[in-house]
């Protein structure tokens, strides 16, 4: 049996921002549970072309995949096997930019979902790229927001007409400041490798969550903004507190800062709330993790192959 061919085109019809952020749930909750288990991130370099790797195996599933996808000129092009486990067998070779997309702005709506305070009502976006989107697509399908601010020099005008159409709030550019004042959510999808706002303008309660970069050389959230957070959450600190730039750069004060960072893993496992009191500034950190893609993959798949039973 050949493995089955996936194109972006036809996973961007698959998939739904809500279906992969159950799909993660479930993944991150079996990852908890000793039913999954993350092969971290691989990375060579030969001049200025680079070449990555990583996958998950989901047991509970009978799963698992790799991804592997180069850099050259700072493009990249994924590319994602998934095998049955239980025959020991490729069952399909998908497209990886659309799953990439997917599962990063599902991941941070699933945790706004589970951390963030009730009710928010203002969203501030850095970054209005693909990926950045995204992210307003994903929370604007958890989350009703009267207002957007959208913080990137490029800025489209048009496409901000059009979010604000698609989903009643008001959307706008404006500088970093005003964006920040007054959130109740800041989400960064940038390529910054320095700080793009100033933590001191956070307000209390606000919910954080940084995406735009795994390297540890670079960094999209200040000292201040990980000082006054209550509560930093990586996907999986084998992998995040190598990659993740904000914490491989942070300077802690003490052991106590430090043991503010908690993964996924963690919060599944204790079962506990993810947040304290409403006041609390809560930071999370994405890198992107094989075990997200192999879900996503898997969940493509699975509705492809529903899909074609039905016809």
């Amino acid at each position: 049996m050949n493995p089955l061919y996936l194109d972006d085109a036809a996973i961007s019809q698959l998939l739904d921002f809500a279906g992969v952020a159950a799909i993660l749930d479930a993944a991150f909750a079996d990852l908890a549970a000793e039913q999954a288990e993350i092969h971290p991130r691989q990375r060579s370099g030969s001049g200025n072309i680079r070449l990555s790797s990583m996958g998950a195996l989901w047991s509970a599933r009978q799963v698992g995949g790799i991804k592997v996808y180069p850099t050259v000129q700072g493009q990249f092009a994924f590319l994602v096997t998934l095998f049955d486990l239980e025959k020991n067998v490729p069952i399909a070779v998908l497209d990886g930019a659309e799953l990439t997309r997917f599962r990063t702005a599902a991941l941070t709506a699933l945790i706004a979902s589970k951390t963030a305070n009730p009710a928010p009502k203002k969203l501030a976006l850095f970054g209005a790229g693909l990926q950045g989107r995204a992210q307003a697509q994903a929370l604007c399908g958890v989350f009703s927001f009267e207002e957007i601010a959208v913080v990137d020099p490029l800025g489209d005008d048009s496409w901000c007409s059009r979010l604000a159409l698609q989903t009643g709030s008001r959307v706008q550019l404006c500088s970093a400041e005003a964006a920040v004042r007054g959130a109740d959510l800041v989400v960064t999808a940038t390529r910054s490798q320095v700080p793009v706002f100033d933590g001191r303008w956070l307000e209390p309660g606000a919910f954080v969550c940084a995406i735009g970069t795994s390297a540890p050389k670079g960094r999209e959230l200040d000292d201040a903004t990980l000082s006054r957070a209550s509560r930093i959450i990586v996907e999986w600190k084998p992998q995040s507190l190598a990659e993740a730039g904000e914490l491989v750069l942070w300077r802690p004060q003490n052991d106590f800062e430090r043991a503010k960072v908690v993964d996924l893993p963690e919060l599944y496992r204790h079962g506990q709330p993810w947040r304290g009191s409403s006041g609390d500034i809560i930071v999370a950190k994405s890198v992107g993790v094989g075990l997200a893609d192999v879900a996503c993959a898997y969940l493509a798949y699975t509705r492809h192959a529903a899909a074609q039973r039905v016809l």
